[in-house]
Formats: structure tokens, sequence, C-alpha cells
């Protein structure tokens, strides 16, 4: 009887196998993809699921972030013509839900059984977003270690003396553009010099309690400061990210604002570089840049909806999961796979989860959009000396105003 049952267990779990096999095979049609991802980020992604699922054509198609991404996107959804897949992004989330352009996943097994956590639900709607990115300064050990700087700065001032005896030894301290929200100088200041004191102040100023001014203007202060003595200046606004991150994969600077999706592409370009990711220092407190990434949706008015669940289904299952991380890098937060993060962010990350981050979008949940750019530019001017650190923080608060009042 037990050889029997054992047999007859056997037989399901392969017929289980082969209607599984039969169904993947079955699959075909065409998925449109705009990707937030570069061919080289997305190519992993893409390859595992074409081959779990051969008689499918992915018609990819990238557009840069953040600017061009959100641009191309809303071109395409105004048009009606707009992919089956697309990114949502702290960027757009209050676009794509208030329009209604996103196909309602709550029904879906990974909604409901826990994979995708609480803290993705609850940043965004109807969204599959998996893991979570964190930023700061990546820094060049050897370098500081020929100019004899035996530790990571964790106050202003010695962030300071760490930038003046780089510079006094002949290199470039560091690099920042400005031109990203997400990860620049400013946004982790503002968490150690106002979100540490008070955790509540952006939402206050939403409810007319504070003003943007009040928080944002040392932060800005302090940004204004590296360019006073050296460090930043305004020739940087005109470089792009990925110069940015070839400068210091090649070592010509010593330190960089970026995150941990470009820890694959400087191992491409210097395997043996060797440096780590370390938080951004207030007066006080340490803060780096982080958040819950962009993730996939489905558009509402999908063409091929049903490969379309296939390719999200795909991404949150634990091969999906090591396909991603194996492409963009960064840590989960769908259940299913733990990776090994990357020893240059292993401090980062922990510092991550332990909530020592701000990114400025995630407690933006109105008028996101109208408030980063107003935000990048106002820092951009603080680069270049076009505005006061002052003038800067007001900024925000008169945008506020007008975008509240239509």
């Amino acid at each position: 009887m037990k050889k029997l049952t054992s047999l007859l267990l056997a037989v399901a779990m392969l017929l289980s196998l082969a209607l599984s096999a039969s169904a993947e095979e079955s699959l075909s049609g065409t998925l449109s993809i705009l990707s937030w991802y570069d061919e080289t980020k997305s190519e992993p992604v893409i390859s595992a699921f074409k081959a779990k699922y051969p008689n499918v054509t992915v018609d990819y198609t990238y557009a840069p972030p953040v600017a061009d991404y959100v641009e191309k996107l809303s071109t395409l959804l105004y048009a009606g013509s707009a992919p089956d897949v697309f990114y949502m992004a702290l960027e757009n989330r209050e676009a794509l839900t208030v329009g209604g352009y996103t196909m309602d996943l709550s029904g879906e097994s990974y909604m409901q059984d826990g994979t995708i956590p609480d803290a993705v639900k609850n940043m965004y709607t109807n969204c599959a977003a998996v893991d979570c990115w964190v930023g700061g300064l990546f820094y060049n050990k050897d370098i500081f270690a020929a100019c004899g700087i035996e530790k990571e700065p964790q106050t202003w001032d010695e962030f300071l003396s760490v930038c003046q005896t780089l510079k006094d030894n002949g290199y470039m301290p560091l690099i920042d553009n400005c031109q990203d929200a997400a990860v620049n100088f400013a946004a982790p200041l503002f968490g150690a010099e106002t979100l540490s004191k008070d955790p509540d102040f952006t939402a206050k100023v939403f409810a007319g309690e504070a003003k943007f001014a009040d928080g944002w203007t040392k932060p800005f202060e302090m940004v204004r400061e590296l360019v006073d003595k050296g460090y930043l200046n305004a020739d940087m606004v005109g470089i792009s990210g990925d110069d940015m991150v070839v400068q210091f994969a090649t070592e010509q600077v010593a330190m960089i604002m970026t995150g941990s999706w470009n820890v694959n592409t400087i191992a491409q370009i210097n395997p043996d570089l060797n440096y780590e990711c370390m938080g951004i220092p207030g007066t006080e407190k340490v803060y780096y840049c982080g958040c819950i990434n962009v993730g996939p949706c489905i558009n509402k008015d999908a063409k091929n909806p049903e490969v379309a669940k296939a390719f999200l289904n795909f991404c949150v299952s634990p091969e999906g999961l090591e396909a991603q991380f194996k492409a963009y890098g960064g840590f989960t937060v769908a259940s299913g796979y733990e990776p090994e993060i990357a020893p240059q962010l292993k401090d980062a990350v922990a510092a991550v989860k332990a909530g020592e981050f701000h990114i400025p979008m995630s407690e933006w949940v109105s008028y996101t959009e109208s408030l980063r750019l107003t935000f990048l530019a106002s820092l951009q001017d603080v680069l270049v000396g076009a505005a006061t650190p002052a003038e800067a923080a007001q900024r925000l608060d008169a945008k506020l105003a007008e975008v509240s009042a239509k």
C-alpha cells in the first residue's frame, strides 16, 4: 500500500510539472515593456523570463530615469499607446494612481500571501516592487589610505576635513551633479539635521503647521559650504550620472554620490576597485539615501494582459528575484530570495534597515513631481550660485502654495 501511495504521489508530481511546463510553453505573444533600467541591467531578468516562456517575444524599450522616463511614459499614456508593462517610481506614482492607469493587482497571490510586504503596498498602488536600494558616498579606500585618512567621518566638520585633506593631496574630493532628487547631499542632510529631531516635520508642512524653509535651509547651506570650500563646483551640474561612475571606477575622483544599482557597473569597469559606501554625516547624525525601489505595473489597457501577468509573477518568484538582484543590486524586500549583499554595502544596508535614511519623495505624498522638480532646480541653483540657500528653501513653500491652491 505504501508503495502504491508513493507511486501515485510521484505520478501526481510529474503530472503537475508536465502541466506547468506545458502552460509555460503554450503562453505566447508579445510583451511590450518600457523599462526604467538600461539594457545591461535589464538583460538578466528578460533573458531568464524568455527562457521560462520561450514562445513570448519581448518588445523592450528603455528611457533613462528620472525625467526622460517620466516624460516618455506620460506621453505614451496620454496617447493611449503605452506598453503592457511599465515601472512605477516615487516620481510618477501620484500621476499613475490618480489617472487610474494601472491594472488592479490586489487579487494576485503575491499581494495576498505576504510575498509583497505591507511596506510596498503602503507606498505604491498596483505595483510589484520587490527590492530596496541604498545610496550614499562611495569612497575609494586606497585613496583615503594614501592620504592618511584612517576612518570614515562621523560629523560634518570631520567630513570637511577629509575633503580638504584629499584636495591638499591633489585628489578631486567628490562629485555630485545635483541632478538626482533621490541621491544628493541635501536629502540625507535634511534627514540628519531635521528629521532626526522631528520625524513628523514634513507631515506638519502639509498640514500647514510648518514651512519647508524651516527644515531645508540648513541642508542647502551645508551644500553651499562644499561649493565655497572648493569641493563642489558649478561644472558638475553638466556631468551625467554615468560619467560620475566612470570617473570613480577609474580613480579620477575619491568620492561620488550614487546608489547600490551601480555596484555591478563599477565591477565591470574596475573589478579590483577597493571602495565602500558611507553615509553623509550631519552635525550629529549620519544619514544615507535609500527607499523601496521602482517596481513593474501592468497597463490597465494592456494588449497582452496574460503575458504581462506572467511577467510580474515571474518577477516576484525566487528565480525572478535572483535575476533582478543580479541585474539591479540592492537588497530584496519580497520574500522568497535572500541575496548576498555586496560587501561594500553591508554597513549602508544595515543603516537603511535601521531607518537612518531619507528620500524626499517618499514623504511628498501629494504634488510629488512639482516639488521634486522645484527641489532639483533649487539645489542646482545653490550649487551654481543662482540662489541663496534661504531662497532655495523658500521656493519649496512657494511651489506647495501654488499647486495646492489649484
